[in-house]
């Protein structure tokens, strides 16, 4: 289930390599993926829901796309996101976008790696977490990874807020 290092087929993903060449220290964790979605990673990996970190493609009123990193226990709050941003509205992007904009499907969305240099907001809870697995650009194939890495290796296209909400709320 978990591996130190990433296997030869592994290192063939954007965010892997990205990582690798920027000497930036994580580990891989692979399995057989369905679900595509964070409860499944959770599931089969036996990390933790909270730190299963969800890379969401969203678009502003002005047509800008942005990355949303949110727990996956949680859902993006759009209008604390649009806010956050100095947009007018932000909506989660039709799903033909995804794959267009990121290069990624559904499911295997990483902030690193993307087709476009795009900005990316965090969610300032993550960076209370020890560690969080964010997808390697694959489905059943997850990047563990110190929160902290990742927004020094994310560097100036990153913003930290809050704009995550539990699922029951409103």
């Amino acid at each position: 289930m978990k591996k130190p290092s990433p296997s030869k087929q592994e290192t063939f993903t954007r965010p892997l390599k990205e990582l690798a060449e920027a000497r930036v220290p994580y580990r891989v964790m692979t399995f057989e993926a369905r679900d595509k979605s964070a409860e499944e990673v959770a599931r089969e990996t036996g990390f933790p829901l909270r730190q299963v970190i969800k890379t969401l493609l969203t678009q502003g009123g002005s047509k800008k796309y942005y990355l949303a990193l949110c727990p996956g226990n949680q859902q993006v709050n759009l209008k604390s996101l649009a806010k956050t941003l100095n947009e007018k509205t932000v909506d989660l992007a039709r799903r033909e976008e995804v794959l267009q904009v990121t290069g990624y499907f559904i499911g295997g969305v990483s902030p690193l790696g993307t087709h476009r240099s795009m900005p990316v907001v965090m969610e300032a809870s993550i960076l209370e977490m020890s560690e969080i697995c964010i997808s390697a650009g694959r489905w059943g194939c997850q990047i563990v990874i110190h929160p902290s890495l990742l927004r020094e290796h994310l560097g100036n296209r990153i913003t930290l807020a809050s704009f995550a909400q539990t699922f029951s709320e409103k």
